[in-house]
């Protein structure tokens, strides 16, 4: 008897474990989370053909099969800032990163930060020496940082070493490969090509250009053209010296072709390791590249205009309907949003109306019906000199507008007003603003643009202490100074 009540309980204890196993198994599976920002990307580049040919065929195939945002807004075309605020959905004038080399407050919450507290395992990979934790202060919240940057041959004069995109895949694939038991897990890689120089391995610069495109570098043009010449290798000039800008591009979009091959072993471990299905893939970059826009070839930074600030993104998640979504949409969106896909707290609390913050964009996750909100970027230039211009810009459904501010006698003053229709005019060529169309938004698109100005209460005195900043930089850390420098800064 007393046998069989063993053997009885044993059953039942069997049959309960087998139970909780079940529900533990029917327990959703937390999601991984793999972001990848690539540096100077372009937002037309995930389109684009040359005579048939993809540049970036991966990419555009993880876009078919992905909710697609083909022109997200970065808040500043700078590195920093802009990473800054994907990790913690502020813009630069809340999350005080408004320069290069400037480190994130350490009481500045961060996405990964409350992905470790809430159980995935949180790594990085960076290429870019700007973003090394003793000029960026992102390390904060990753078990496993790797800021090595084991290839010197990059940007002339100095050769900055980075990371290029073969190994930082490489290492990429080693993080991934180590066991992380039943932890979901965060991977952040940053790509630096294809930031200037254009100089991917030769099997990549497979774009020919079917006609030249020389520059016209008069000096009596509005704008004045303004030309990155360390990004203008001798083959790309002409028999005359005039650049080819046709050869130039290709030689930009074989550095973003280069990317795109790595990113395809990435993709393919993923799918033959099964973790492909139940990883949030994000693609997006951390600023654009001007080509030409505005006079202004082969670098970013010095406006506010799509070319520069317009990116590519790509979200990728279990259980999300593939589409195109809304234009409205703002990396410092990207935290928020994520979090709140994931049923995870906020890092902040929701501000007050009068500023402005990255948003819970109902639908970034699953779908791309947005409703029209306004996004903000901004260009801010380090210089204590009078009539250096400022650009605050805001941007809703297909309209742009953008003020210029500058500072005259002390006082910051306002120089120019721009009024921009995307859908008719993607390069910015023609200034609306003497003759608004009706359809216009106007009075929304001024109201919300002087919130933003409001709300960065430095503004005003932030060229002044930029320049101070670059000079103790210059004094007490010259290498990093001459860094910046050779990278176009």
């Amino acid at each position: 008897m007393l046998r069989l009540r063993i053997h009885s309980l044993g059953l039942l204890t069997l049959a309960a474990l087998s139970l909780l196993c079940a529900c533990r198994r029917d327990e959703p599976q937390r999601p991984n989370v793999l972001l990848i920002t690539i540096d100077t990307l372009r937002a037309d580049r995930i389109d684009l053909e040359h005579g048939g040919q993809a540049v970036m065929p991966n990419l555009r195939a993880l876009a078919r099969e992905s909710l697609q945002y083909p022109s997200a807004l970065a808040p500043r075309a700078k590195t920093t800032p802009a990473i800054a605020s994907l990790l913690t959905g502020l813009y630069p004038h809340e999350h005080g990163v408004r320069e290069l080399l400037q480190p994130i407050k350490t009481s500045t919450p961060m996405l990964q930060e409350r992905l470790r507290e809430k159980g995935w395992h949180t790594a990085a990979i960076i290429g870019n020496f700007v973003l090394k934790d003793q000029y960026s202060g992102l390390s904060r919240g990753f078990e496993t940082w790797r800021e090595d940057l084991p290839d010197t041959q990059g940007v002339p004069p100095e050769n900055v070493p980075q990371r290029r995109a073969a190994s930082l895949t490489d290492a990429a694939l080693e993080e991934l490969a180590k066991p992380k038991g039943s932890r979901p897990w965060m991977l952040w890689l940053h790509y630096m090509d294809p930031h200037g120089i254009y100089d991917a391995p030769g099997e990549h610069r497979v774009f020919a250009p079917s006609a030249v495109d020389p520059i016209n570098e008069d000096p009596t043009q509005d704008p004045k053209p303004y030309i990155a010449q360390y990004n203008v290798p001798q083959q790309a000039r002409l028999a005359d010296g005039r650049i080819d800008a046709a050869a130039v591009r290709a030689l930009y979009d074989a550095e973003a072709r280069y990317v795109d091959t790595q990113l395809a072993r990435i993709f393919e471990w993923l799918r033959a390791n099964g973790q492909y299905e139940n990883t949030i893939l994000i693609v997006t970059a951390d600023h654009g590249e001007s080509l030409g826009e505005h006079n202004y070839w082969f670098e970013h930074g010095r406006n506010a205009y799509e070319a520069n600030s317009a990116v590519p993104l790509i979200i990728r998640a279990p259980d999300m309907r593939p589409g195109r979504g809304s234009p409205d949409v703002s990396l410092c969106d990207l935290a928020p949003s994520l979090l709140s896909h994931l049923s995870l707290d906020p890092l902040l609390p929701p501000p007050d109306e009068r500023l402005t913050r990255g948003e819970i964009v109902p639908g970034l996750y699953s779908d791309g019906n947005l409703p029209s909100r306004a996004v903000f970027t901004e260009k801010i230039e380090r210089s204590g000199e009078e009539r250096v211009v400022q650009h605050k810009a805001v941007r809703m459904g297909t309209w742009k507008r953008v003020r210029r501010f500058t500072t005259l006698e002390g006082q910051l003053r306002i120089v120019g007003e721009e009024l921009y229709d995307l859908q008719a005019d993607p390069r910015e060529t023609r200034n609306l603003m003497n003759d608004p169309p009706a359809d216009a938004p106007l009075a929304r698109l001024d109201a919300e643009l002087l919130r933003f100005a409001r709300a960065d209460v430095q503004f005003a005195d932030l060229a002044r202490k930029l320049e101070e900043q670059r000079e103790r930089l210059e004094r007490e850390d010259p290498g990093a100074a001459r860094v910046l420098k050779a990278l176009g800064y």
